[in-house]
């Protein structure tokens, strides 16, 4: 994979993961009740502070609260939430990291689940088996659900996850074409609008509907311009890139190139691989 190829890609990972990260707190409320089936209310803030042991801070971490009113013994505990585009081979032992870590904290069983939003099936491996270790977790493919289960909601965060689910024998300019309805239909303001838009088309990168949903915007009277945003992303691309390069050459850590650059230390090292070769 050519240079440019290689930090495009990990540029576009960090806009997948900020965009999750920006919209955690009301996409969970779904993915528990329909996913996960979980009852929201039974969810509590712990604290997230795993980053000064590990080097990546878990995506959505939450203390579910048992229903003590139900028969079932059911005890509390930990729900870990990763979302994950790649299907990355070591993630086993990176979930078992957490467990080991979470478990140690908190004293409480630790429910795991990996949400694959890339394209297809994940075959990431989910169990290691080894002398005195046992451990495994889940992974939910978006692509085992149907689009309509999404765009039915009425909260836009929701509503683009559309794009990543199941289409059956939807045409994807059909699918495409409802997304954007409703979300001109909701009762939410123009900023918000172009903030969902604007997530909407990072997203249908991963499913290569880019061209459609721009065609699809120029065709409805949405008032975003996102061929706009698009050649400004690209020159934002090009300057951070610039500039991690430039911190690199004057020897700053990667931990402090990546606070000033607002990316993840990742993305610098990424970077840093590409330089050296």
């Amino acid at each position: 994979m050519k240079k440019k190829e290689v930090v495009k890609q990990s540029y576009q990972s960090q806009e997948y993961d900020k965009i999750f990260k920006e919209n955690i707190e009301e996409l969970i409320i779904p993915f528990a009740e329909k996913l996960l089936n979980i009852n929201p209310k039974n969810l509590r803030e712990i604290p997230n502070d795993l980053q000064t042991t590990l080097e990546r801070k878990p995506d959505f971490l939450k203390k579910v609260i048992a229903d003590k009113s139900q028969k079932e013994k059911i005890k509390d505990f930990i729900l870990h939430i990763e979302f994950q585009t790649v299907d990355e081979k070591d993630m086993a032992h990176r979930m078992n990291e957490y467990y080991a870590i979470l478990y140690r904290k908190h004293k409480l069983d630790v429910h795991q689940y990996v949400f694959f939003i890339g394209t297809g099936k994940a075959k990431m491996k989910q169990i290691i088996e080894a002398k005195n270790l046992s451990f495994r977790f889940e992974v939910i493919n978006m692509q085992d659900f149907s689009y309509e289960l999404f765009l039915n909601s009425n909260k836009p965060e929701e509503v683009i996850l559309a794009i990543l689910a199941d289409f059956g024998k939807t045409d994807s300019d059909t699918i495409i074409k409802n997304i954007l309805q409703k979300i001109k239909d909701l009762p939410i303001e123009n900023s918000i609008q172009k903030k969902t838009v604007i997530q909407l088309e990072v997203l249908s990168k991963l499913r290569k509907l880019q061209s459609q949903i721009i065609e699809q915007l120029n065709a409805m009277a949405l008032t975003y311009n996102i061929e706009e945003d698009l050649r400004y992303k690209q020159g934002e691309l090009k300057r951070a890139v610039e500039s991690i390069t430039e911190m690199l050459k004057d020897g700053l850590a990667y931990e402090k190139i990546a606070k000033y650059a607002k990316v993840s230390k990742e993305f610098v090292e990424e970077i840093a691989k590409q330089i050296k070769k």
